[in-house]
């Protein structure tokens, strides 16, 4: 009889398999309504997201994230970036900032930090960031233009000629532009 037994209930499990199980389990939620997700969670979304270009829910998975681990500099750095690719500049600046305190090394916070200060127009924090940057990483051409039209926005030409002849030595094409700009800013 122990023997018939087991072959029923192992019939019993073998249906199970097959056609599921006694209970139905619940449906995992999509992603972005999930509650109870870890930080990491919360971030990876957040990077699924933005490679989407669903910038918004990126960077509200990412401040999800932050909520859960509020000391993670990069995803202060991401959430930073959703927020100027939706055009939300001054959120943007707050958070890049938050990152570039978090971690003063974080070469990336401190570019995404001098853009995004330049296309608002706030020349004095976009000169900051880039001067840490460069600090970072001194050959980067990018900034070192950057930081020399910024010079010019502000009325420091001697400041931008001095970017012009670092950056002529680094990449002598973007320097021609820089050029082309402090010309035009002396007429």
């Amino acid at each position: 009889m122990k023997h018939a037994t087991g072959t029923y209930v192992m019939l019993l499990l073998m249906a199970g398999l097959t056609t599921g199980d006694l209970q139905p389990k619940p449906q995992r939620e999509p992603i972005d309504q999930e509650e109870y997700l870890e930080a990491d969670d919360w971030f990876e979304a957040g990077v699924l997201l933005n490679s989407e270009g669903r910038y918004g829910d990126a960077a509200l998975a990412f401040s999800k994230s932050i909520a859960l681990s509020p000391g993670n500099s990069v995803s202060w750095l991401n959430l930073g970036t959703a927020q100027a690719l939706t055009g939300d500049y001054p959120r943007a600046i707050e958070s890049l900032k938050k990152s570039t305190a978090l971690d003063p090394k974080l070469a990336l916070a401190f570019s995404n930090l001098g853009e995004v200060c330049f296309r608002a127009d706030r020349y004095q924090e976009a000169v900051e960031a880039y001067t840490s940057l460069l600090a970072l990483w001194p050959d980067n051409a990018n900034a070192l233009y950057k930081l020399g039209l910024a010079h010019l926005f502000l009325d420091q030409a001697g400041k931008a000629q001095a970017e012009y002849l670092t950056l002529k030595i680094v990449d002598p094409e973007l320097a021609e532009k820089l050029r082309n700009a402090i010309i035009q800013g002396f007429q």
